[in-house]
């Protein structure tokens, strides 16, 4: 994935902060303090869709006219050809979207949060070395078809393909050609590539995933019967991400199992919930857990949290191709081994090219990620690997993990800060100031006996 900063200003209850994207971030800190609103934002820029979702984009400013004269340049060849956007005109497609996201800033975020929401900024920043490479390729068969893939961190591997078929008038002065390119330039720099919404998921797991799961089958029933309804009207009363889960969740197709994440799932099967996912045949299509040693299967209401908490996220990473995985809270349910066992899993995926967004409560997560930031960095690290239960795909860069911890002020609003990874890995204080309160009340009723 690309990396960008989106700095925000007076977002909700959040002062101003400034969150960089990586392979895997961490959002930990206090109870009603901006975390969700926060990944929600960013679930948004993740699945942005310049033209199916109307954003008008001002093409008479000076920031979109720039951006066409680099489409020409990227197109004038007859021929296929590799194209890289230089800084400076990466710093061109950064302005126009920031342009854009401030002139739809209250409809983007009214679509999202399905509520008006105060925003003062929003603002996406590239990295500096941020590199796009397209290939585009220009055939003649009456029309112009024209080509288009891109290599987001110009590692020599194409993403999925967009095909325009063009007029001769739609690439002169405001033709129908620019905008389609700019629009799909834009997404990549912000998704990391050019995806196909029907084949390849950006997927938000919220919390509550039980209650989802044991009745999302009657909730996608209310909304046919319009007692509300998931598309972006006022009768919706889900946030999108949320109303996404849940139309991902009901039109899930179960007949082929995607190969890239076998070996998660099977770890996760065997490590965290003891047993096997599956799906009966249709139409009823239910899910169903057997446990390890049994025969019989079971319908999820009579099984345990965790086995209802994990299973949205094994289903979609047997059944559909995620680009990027949000999820709230993982710990919820699980026993302080299988928090540890989960760490595994978000580090895994993350090591995967699957970016992982996460909020938690979990010190056992964090510590986790501490450990195999450490061990990465050994000097005998395979004699490590040899000697434990660990694997390669455990260990962790620390330069692919952010974590941002959330204090809520006296004036009840949230400070955002990136924690420094040190020697020892992350230090959260709101983990460590609350396990010291406890220690310091052990110490004082013993001093009593």
């Amino acid at each position: 994935m690309n990396r960008w900063t989106v700095h925000v200003k007076n977002f909700g209850k959040i002062e101003e902060a400034s969150v960089e994207v990586a392979p895997l971030t961490l959002f930990v800190g206090d109870n009603n303090s901006g975390k969700s609103y926060m990944m929600t934002l960013i679930y948004g820029l993740l699945t942005m869709d310049f033209l199916l979702d109307n954003f008008e984009i001002d093409e008479d400013s000076d920031a979109y006219k720039r951006c066409c004269e680099v489409v020409r340049k990227m197109i004038s060849e007859e021929n296929a050809q590799e194209y890289c956007l230089s800084s400076d005109q990466v710093k061109l497609f950064e302005n126009l979207i920031n342009e854009t996201i401030e002139n739809n800033k209250d409809s983007f975020l009214l679509s999202l949060f399905n509520k008006e929401m105060n925003a003062q900024k929003i603002e996406i920043i590239f990295v500096d070395n941020c590199q796009m490479k397209f290939y585009i390729s220009n055939y003649d068969y009456g029309l112009k078809l024209i080509k288009i893939s891109a290599d987001p961190m110009n590692c020599g591997h194409e993403q999925d393909l967009v095909e325009y078929a063009a007029r001769e008038d739609d690439f002169a002065e405001n033709g129908s050609g620019y905008s389609f390119f700019i629009a799909h330039i834009m997404q990549s720099m912000l998704q990391g590539g050019i995806f196909r919404r029907d084949e390849r998921k950006c997927l938000y797991f919220p919390t509550a995933r039980t209650g989802f799961m044991l009745t999302y089958k009657t909730l996608i029933g209310n909304a046919m019967k319009e007692k509300f309804t998931l598309e972006k009207t006022r009768k919706n009363l889900l946030t999108k991400p949320t109303s996404d889960f849940l139309r991902e969740l009901s039109s899930m197709d179960t007949s082929v199992e995607i190969q890239d994440y076998c070996s998660v799932c099977e770890f996760m099967e065997k490590r965290v919930i003891d047993g096997h996912i599956a799906v009966s045949d249709a139409p009823t299509q239910d899910v169903l857990y057997t446990p390890v040693g049994e025969k019989q299967s079971l319908p999820l209401y009579v099984t345990s949290g965790v086995v209802t908490e994990m299973t949205p996220l094994i289903l979609f990473l047997k059944y559909v191709d995620l680009t990027t995985i949000l999820i709230e809270e993982p710990e919820i349910s699980l026993h302080p081994q299988l928090q540890w066992q989960m760490a595994r899993v978000l580090i895994r995926l993350s090591n995967m090219g699957r970016p992982v967004f996460v909020t938690t409560h979990s010190d056992l997560i964090l510590q986790h990620v501490n450990n195999m930031i450490k061990a990465n960095e050994m000097k005998d690290k395979e004699a490590f690997l040899q000697a434990s239960d660990y694997d390669k795909e455990d260990l962790l860069d620390r330069e692919n993990i952010r974590v941002y911890q959330f204090d809520v002020q006296e004036n009840h609003r949230t400070k955002i800060q990136q924690l420094p990874c040190g020697d020892y890995g992350f230090e959260a204080m709101t983990f460590y100031d609350t396990l010291k309160k406890m220690s310091d009340e052990i110490d004082q009723i013993e001093a009593e006996e």
